[in-house]
């Protein structure tokens, strides 16, 4: 069987989280790779050494109204996409593009910890059940890599707040096709939920769009693309730079008078380059053309205290009883 018809077979399940289809889907393309079962419902196989450093995830579950069977289409040239016909809510390339990438490293023998997690769709309530019950079993995990993002380029840094360093989105990056980069948008998949546990979490883009929709549709030829990228790649070469045990810093929610430095700042702009300093950097050179000699010749020339003399002037002047001794340059 191709990796196109193979990919559309999986698509072909609904498979609502704990349904006879999804375990009927489990039956048939898991467990002949000889994987076993936890007590949280959670599929799992360790390749290579039995003490992994990385665990590659993806959820057995979708986002299906109904269990069953599904027909589907592909355009011959990229998309897969349901039937015109279809009364089906969604297609299920959420997360069935993931568990297929997975399936492929397995038969590749790429080292690492891989866990198909359970339910995902209503709660995260495999992973939840790891990280809260048995924290034990990510001992030795240095990073937690989903394959679970929309879209076809993009290793996500946040899940709602930072989850991996740069430093580790850049070397997994650098493993992957050319068009991959860095992307703090993203939301919530399994891999969060171990981010107070292992040090680098992230999640990577396999190619599908319009999930949770009857438009849903993945992109076959950046997926295979993409496994052939991962059966190969090196894994010693990702940085692990970031505590799991330091709290992020989180957004303000009003100015301060002397709270602290930052809470003088635009919280906007002072935010952003406080949260992601790396993408702004690259952001100045590469989109905008200010270089590090502009931005030295400017501190150096004075910029720098003008810029203390202003917030100075802004602390000072902070006084709500009196507005009219502010500034209103």
């Amino acid at each position: 069987m191709s990796d196109i018809e193979t990919i559309m077979s999986m698509l072909s399940f609904r498979r609502p989280a704990n349904s006879p289809t999804e375990k009927q889907f489990i039956d048939r393309f898991l467990k002949p790779l000889g994987v076993q079962k936890d007590e949280f419902g959670n599929h799992f196989l360790i390749v290579g050494d039995e003490a992994p450093t990385v665990l590659w995830s993806s959820h057995t579950d979708s986002v299906h109204q109904k269990d069953g069977f599904q027909k589907i289409e592909f355009d011959g040239s990229k998309f897969i996409t349901l039937t015109k016909k279809s009364k089906s809510n969604c297609l299920g390339a959420d997360c069935a593009a993931g568990v297929w990438i997975m399936m492929e490293m397995i038969r590749a023998n790429v080292p690492g910890l891989y866990m198909f997690h359970f339910a995902e769709e209503i709660g995260c309530i495999g992973s939840t059940a790891i990280a809260e019950k048995k924290p034990e079993w990510l001992a030795g995990i240095k990073a937690a890599i989903a394959f679970d993002r929309r879209g076809i380029d993009s290793v996500i840094t946040h899940q709602g707040s930072r989850c991996c360093s740069d430093a580790f989105g850049d070397s997994m990056a650098a493993l992957l096709p050319s068009r991959f980069k860095l992307d703090p948008t993203g939301f919530v998949t399994d891999t969060k939920k171990y981010m107070k546990i292992v040090p680098e979490c992230s999640n990577i883009s396999v190619g599908y769009y319009n999930e949770h929709s009857p438009e849903e549709k993945l992109d076959v030829g950046h997926l295979i693309e993409l496994r052939d990228s991962m059966i190969k790649i090196d894994a010693s070469k990702l940085v692990i730079e970031r505590d799991p045990t330091v709290v992020p810093i989180k957004p303000l929610k009003s100015y301060g008078s002397f709270g602290s430095f930052r809470s003088l700042l635009p919280r906007s702009m002072e935010d952003l380059v406080w949260t992601y300093p790396r993408l702004i950097a690259r952001y100045l050179e590469e989109e905008i053309g200010v270089s590090f000699d502009d931005v030295d010749d400017y501190i150096q020339s004075g910029g720098l205290n003008s810029f203390f003399r202003d917030q100075a002037e802004d602390a000072l002047f902070e006084d709500e009883d009196a507005p009219s001794r502010r500034r209103t340059a």
